[in-house]
């Protein structure tokens, strides 16, 4: 075996433009691949560090229109309390908190809100202190304490462990003294894979910094669950146990748990169903640069082995045996792999840091993805580095093992067997510019889908508009109704308005409220639908660019006490009102008992979480006609929306200190964001089809030009007999555009089915989008026709006279 190896080395030495050009084409897809592995594995993949992660399962509410609902939290104890499936349930809130920083100002801190039980039942130490655990309820409520995480800990307070034991101030309705009990290690981040939190709490704390409605109302619905399944227990009967009890509840409480279930999913699948199309999108684009460097790798070693025949038919004379020579050549590729994997390694390393800017950050906030290269991606890579070696170097191995050496020896031409290896080179130069067909069609199709988030109308202006989000108990309408006033008359703003929550604004749609229909009650067992809604003021369609259909929008007539009106979107109407007008229909948002209020606008579908979201049923209320807690400004302006921001958070704080804004962000910010996941594909998939491309060219190539080269003694022939250069040139060049069209044409038919895999990707584009299709498919045949020319132009300029000679 080590002479194999030195054998190896000294052949790779000796021929550098070989080991070289093999080496990078290896990198670049390894490389990529690590990259691509290390993206979806920190977004989707990485498992939470607990203790039994293989048992972890996530326990949904479910109803006709939400099939990954949250729960309430006396909703949770109930279920805790009933269920046998499991070691643990627990319960995870996401919520947020101010802390003054370093200079002063509110700092925004993303805060869990979990049960007691959280950290004992998924087993999680404490890096410092300790955690909160049962029967801590009552001490935490006579003094409420927090959990830092270990993130938050190391940017805040510099990993000092002497912060365990003193207290901190945080802010959200009233302030309020906390103590610090403990800091999360560093392997537990949250169950999420790309998430963390700055503050971990239980509801005890929640209740002193909040209110304790949150907890008692079942309608109070922001919890996600968790379970650890019994050993021994499948997803199955789990799911059959949470049913029965979901069941249970529905009978027990009809008024607000009629039509609700649940169902148990493994925390995985949900993870692998997360990413979803892009994940699966993204390896599968990787997955075929490989493939595409395979078969370039693969048809070097074929010409190399075509080149080294006479070195064989030696080793073969000298009674070297078939099994011999198939080890000593596998061995070279062998160490081909070993190079590419540092190669990769190296420019994996560089890639990966490029990903925090490529997904894009939360605007007024920070990623929570950790993108690294780690022992998951390396095991990952090295599997496929071992699968990569073994698809590119068995069959060339084999079949220069195998090559009949008798001919050369003998001095005679090249016998059946090189027949079968030109074959077999043109085959994989095919199939290369198929699969490379493949990926640059994917590659326009996303692209031409990020171009789509760029300029569909989705219900929101691209205008200039600015968004300031406030959050608190205690500033007053009379305030906000000030403030707003000032804001409309500041020079340079064009329109200002209200609204609890802004579209896209990162809130999780707002709040849901059941909706009765007293002209069309449920069918009894039947819920109520819950439906998102915001509160606006007068001025908010205008400001943020969303259409009325028919009838009107809020005035500030609406404002004043008397019959309380509604706005719905259209597919509001067409959900509640089919086949009619929702104008002048009575609802009464929050129940049976809640006041009755009329419809008299509709309004077009606008955007509310995420750009690419399904249009859902939608309605809009008075804002000055509740109190919410929070409020967000709106203001279009004449120019750049950002440089107002300063004026306005100015203008708010003039009004009432405690209108200091939480957050300032465009909405052009807003939108990016939201489309960063199809600009992310669009990138990615823009630079694996060009690595794809320029390694098909580069095999297109080498394949001409090797072929070429073993005819220059048939091209002299042709030239000594009268054949003129432009003959041999498109001699040649056919030969090449067949093999081109060849590939082409199945590439373009695989395409088809690629792309219509990806359709749920693509934003507003056919998966048959023509226009990529016929580019990708010119530009690949053109610059194949290109690669064939070169080579074809050289062998026209060797006189006959020397063509026969050499040959």
């Amino acid at each position: 075996m080590w002479r194999d190896i030195r054998y190896a080395v000294q052949g790779l030495w000796k021929s550098p433009v070989f080991t070289l050009s093999a080496t990078l084409a290896l990198g670049l897809a390894i490389g990529a691949n690590a990259t691509i592995f290390g993206l979806v594995d920190a977004l989707w993949l990485r498992p939470p560090g607990i203790a039994d992660a293989g048992r972890l399962v996530r326990i949904f509410s479910t109803t006709a229109a939400e099939a990954e609902g949250p729960w309430s939290y006396p909703e949770y104890l109930a279920l805790r309390d009933s269920t046998t499936s499991f070691d643990g349930v627990v319960a995870r809130g996401s919520r947020g908190t101010t802390m003054a920083a370093a200079d002063g100002t509110p700092e925004l801190l993303y805060v869990n809100v979990v049960s007691t039980n959280f950290f004992t039942a998924l087993g999680i130490p404490p890096a410092a202190g300790r955690l909160f655990g049962p029967g801590d309820e009552a001490s935490l409520e006579n003094q409420p304490g927090i959990v830092l995480g270990h993130a938050f800990w190391q940017r805040r307070f510099g990993g000092d462990p002497s912060i365990v034991g003193q207290t901190v101030r945080l802010m959200r309705a009233a302030p309020l003294s906390v103590t610090v009990l403990g800091v999360l290690p560093e392997r537990f981040r949250d169950i999420d894979a790309a998430g963390d939190r700055d503050i971990w709490m239980p509801p005890a704390t929640w209740v002193r910094l909040a209110n304790r409605a949150e907890f008692e109302t079942r309608e109070e619905r922001w919890f996600q669950l968790f379970a650890v399944r019994k050993p021994g227990v499948p997803v199955q009967t789990a799911d059959a146990d949470v049913a029965h009890i979901a069941r249970n509840f529905a009978s027990a409480f009809p008024a607000s748990n009629a039509g609700r279930g649940a169902r148990v999913v493994d925390d995985l699948d949900f993870r692998i169903d997360e990413g979803g199309v892009n994940a699966k999108a993204l390896l599968g684009l990787v997955l075929l640069v490989v493939l595409i460097t395979c078969v370039n790798v693969a048809n070097l070693l074929l010409a190399r082995g075509a080149a080294r025949t006479r070195e064989i038919a030696v080793r073969v004379a000298l009674g070297a045996g078939r099994y011999r020579l198939l080890r000593q050549l596998m061995t070279e590729s062998v160490l081909l792999g070993l190079l590419g994997v540092v190669a990769g390694f190296t420019l994996a390393l560089w890639l990966i840091r490029l990903m925090p800017a490529l997904v894009g950050v939360p605007p007024g906030a920070r990623s929570f993805a950790v993108f690294q290269v780690d022992a998951r991606v390396l095991f990952f890579t090295l599997v496929v580095t071992i699968l990569t070696t073994c698809l590119f170097g068995i069959v060339p191995s084999w079949l220069a093992a195998r090559a009949d050496v008798t001919p050369l020896i003998k001095g005679e031409a090249p016998g059946r067997d090189a027949r079968i290896d030109r074959r077999f080179r043109q085959a994989l130069v095919i199939s290369q510019i198929a699969v490379s067909v493949v990926l640059l069609c994917g590659a326009a199709v996303m692209t031409r889908s990020f171009i789509e988030t760029r300029r569909a109308d989705v219900g929101v202006t691209r205008k200039p508009l600015l968004s300031a989000w406030i959050t608190g108990e205690d500033f007053t309408q009379a305030a906000v109704r000030e403030a707003l006033d000032r804001v409309g008359r500041t020079p340079g703003v064009v329109h200002a308005a209200i609204a609890i929550r802004a579209p896209l604004s990162l809130s999780g749609g707002g709040r849901a409220r059941p909706l009765y229909f007293p002209d069309n009650p449920p069918r009894p067992g039947e819920g109520l639908p819950e439906v998102k809604f915001n509160a606006v003021s007068a001025g908010y369609f205008d400001t943020v660019g969303t259409r009325v259909v028919k009838g009107r929008v809020f005035g500030a007539e609406d404002d004043t006490p008397g019959e309380p009106v509604l706005v719905v979107s259209e597919q509001f109407e067409r959900r509640f009102f089919p086949g009619s007008s929702a104008l002048g229909a009575r609802v009464q948002p929050g129940g049976a008992d809640a006041p009755i209020h009329r419809i008299v606008g509709v309004v077009q579908d606008a955007v509310i979480n995420e750009i690419d979201e399904p249009a859902e049923p939608y309605f809009y209320v008075p804002f000055f006609r509740g109190k919410y807690g929070e409020v967000t400004f709106l203001v279009q302006t004449g120019s750049d929306a950002g440089r107002f921001a300063t004026v306005l958070k100015q203008t708010l704080k003039a009004v009432d200190p405690r209108l200091d804004p939480r957050r300032v962000v465009t909405m052009r910010d807003y939108m990016e964001y939201s489309a960063s996941r199809y600009r992310a594909t669009a990138a990615l998939a823009g630079a694996l089809g060009l690595v794809g491309l320029i390694l098909t060219v580069l095999g297109i190539y080498g394949v001409i030009a090797y072929r070429t080269s073993r005819r220059t003694r048939e091209i002299g022939i042709r030239m000594a007999l009268g054949a003129r250069g432009h003959d041999v040139l498109n001699l040649v060049v056919r030969e090449g555009a067949v093999i081109a069209a060849a590939g082409v044409g199945i590439g373009i038919a695989a395409a088809l089915l690629v792309t219509r895999a990806i359709a749920s990707m693509l934003f507003r584009v056919s998966s048959w989008d023509a226009v990529s299709f016929v580019a990708a498919a010119v530009v690949v045949f053109g610059l194949a026709c290109l690669a064939t020319a070169i080579p074809a132009l050289r062998a026209t300029r060797v006189a006959p006279a020397v063509a026969l000679r050499e040959s």
